[in-house]
């Protein structure tokens, strides 16, 4: 008679490894997956903020100005009501009371951060984008300025 033991073979547990194995790589790779699409969605929801949050700086120190007194360039918006202004460095959007006030940083930005201004018919068009990497965030509003 033959003496039969009960158990694995080495192949059969040779198999079980390797589908062990292929099972935990998909599923971590799965939770990487989703957590780098986490930060991804993370990080835009905090540029959006970022981005309405100046604009609504911008919008509270324009409404009482008087519309003759607000200039812009390419990096700068002037609100002369105590001379007030806005200007963009490569490390984002800045706030001066005045003249001779240090600056304070509204949102941090990236070198493609940049605002227009339109002050056609009384009312001023700002365009603000707001760069952080390859992130790009837009948005645009209308003030009219107390006369």
């Amino acid at each position: 008679m033959r003496n039969k033991t009960s158990g694995f073979t080495l192949i059969e547990l040779m198999i079980a490894m390797i589908v062990a194995g292929i099972g935990i790589l998909a599923v971590s790779w799965i939770l990487l997956l989703n957590e780098r699409s986490w930060k991804e969605g993370n990080a835009k929801l905090e540029l959006q903020r970022d981005t309405y949050l100046a604009m609504l700086k911008i919008e509270h120190e324009l409404r009482p100005a008087i519309l003759a007194d607000v200039t812009t360039s390419d990096s700068t918006l002037v609100i002369d009501t105590d001379g007030k202004k806005f200007f963009l460095e490569s490390d984002g959007l800045h706030f001066q009371k005045s003249s001779s006030d240090s600056s304070e940083l509204v949102v941090e930005g990236d070198n493609g951060t940049e605002f227009h201004v339109d002050t056609s018919n009384d009312v001023v068009n700002i365009n603000f984008t707001l760069v952080r990497g390859n992130l790009e965030s837009f948005i645009t509003t209308s003030v009219m300025p107390r006369n």
